[in-house]
């Protein structure tokens, strides 16, 4: 597969730098920046700062003809709380002198350390830096605010995905200071898909989830809610699946089979392809503590998917109350589990707010939006 020979992009030469995990959000990030600038007809290096070979996002720079670096100048340190301004300069300079040897037009970052975001920022002047993550905690407030407020070239540009997320940089990045450009782009899941107006109907209910089996999605308290919503409408009525893998995967399998007499409950982990599971539900549940601008509730918009989620960080700016979903409380169970029976209970209700989802999708995420929000800022 070869750069369409014409395009908005044709003449620029990006040098992408690509900080994700192995899972989650911020890699379907970069694989949708991958094909961005494949159908804009730009030239890209791909930068990973991969500690392992992600097979399936190298295959994919390949067929599109791009470029593949890796970079391994990261500053790793062995605690958050003794990072340092000292180990970001030293990132930054490292990383300006890598990217200056290579020949680009313009540098773009997508997540991204503070060090990272510095070198890109003073490799080159027009660049971009697309942050995903929750701006939050001891990192952002004593380290990264005061040393980025005092070094972010002004000439720099960022982007945030969420209002909620932008208001927070502004503060701790102090960026009106320096005359940093802040930029709100949301994310998209792809082009809208047509569905039929109604959802799919089986026996039981399908209730997913996807996200990262971390303490901050709280799967131990998901697994309880989905007990007692199951013991409340029965047991073979509704069945509930996770999917992803992290780092408390094990322990929720052990907790789902501990429940297994009262709820129908799947780990079956990281999923390459999740489609066909969204196309095969029917309402979506996701219980974090703190979030961004989830790329997973997206999608389930895109699906037409009632979501049930947390109303915390960025979620009400996806899910609004009682017309995409139920927003719930992330610290009382019995208000996600009140949600989740209505829900299931109720088929006219299902599709109501399945019809809304889909709209507020098509309104704000559809993939059409997001291009013209990118392809803007590279003008």
């Amino acid at each position: 597969m070869t750069n369409p020979s014409l395009g908005p992009l044709t003449h620029e030469r990006i040098l992408l730098v690509a900080e994700y995990y192995p899972i989650g959000g911020t890699r379907t990030y970069v694989k949708q920046l991958l094909d961005f600038y494949h159908r804009m007809g730009a030239s890209v290096t791909l930068v990973t700062t991969m500690n392992e070979p992600d097979p399936e996002v190298e295959q994919l720079s390949s067929d599109l003809g791009f470029t593949l670096l890796t970079y391994s100048g990261i500053a790793q340190a062995p605690k958050p709380s003794v990072w340092s301004s000292r180990c970001f300069a030293r990132e930054r300079h490292a990383f300006r002198a890598f990217a200056r040897a290579h020949r680009f037009t313009r540098v773009v970052v997508s997540a991204g350390t503070p060090g990272l975001l510095l070198g890109a920022l003073h490799a080159k002047p027009n660049g971009l830096y697309i942050l995903h993550t929750y701006p939050h905690g001891r990192r952002q407030k004593f380290l990264a605010g005061p040393y980025l407020s005092r070094r972010l070239p002004r000439q720099s540009q960022l982007v945030c995905v969420s209002q909620f997320q932008r208001k927070i940089v502004e503060k701790l990045w102090r960026t009106h200071q320096r005359g940093v450009q802040v930029a709100t782009v949301v994310n998209t899941c792809g082009p809208e898909i047509a569905t039929s107006t109604e959802l799919p109907t089986q026996h039981p209910l399908q209730v997913i989830t996807a996200a990262m089996v971390e303490h901050y999605k709280q799967p131990l308290q998901w697994i309880e809610i989905a007990a007692q919503v199951s013991q409340q409408v029965g047991r073979d009525r509704v069945r509930f699946v996770w999917l992803g893998d992290g780092s408390l995967l094990e322990t929720a399998r052990k907790e789902a089979a501990n429940v297994l007499h009262l709820a129908d409950i799947h780990f079956p982990g990281r999923i390459g392809s999740p489609e066909g599971f969204y196309s095969t539900s029917q309402i979506y549940f996701q219980y974090s503590t703190i979030e961004n601008m989830s790329i997973a509730v997206i999608d389930a918009l895109r699906y037409g998917l009632p979501s049930v989620v947390t109303n915390v960080g960025a979620l009400p700016e996806i899910v609004s109350d009682d017309l995409q979903g139920f927003l719930v409380s992330s610290h009382v169970k019995q208000e996600a589990v009140t949600a989740l029976q209505i829900l299931i209970e109720n088929g006219a209700k299902r599709s109501e707010l399945s019809t809304h989802a889909k709209r507020r999708y098509h309104l704000k995420f559809r993939q059409e939006i997001w291009d013209m929000e990118i392809l803007r800022l590279h003008q």
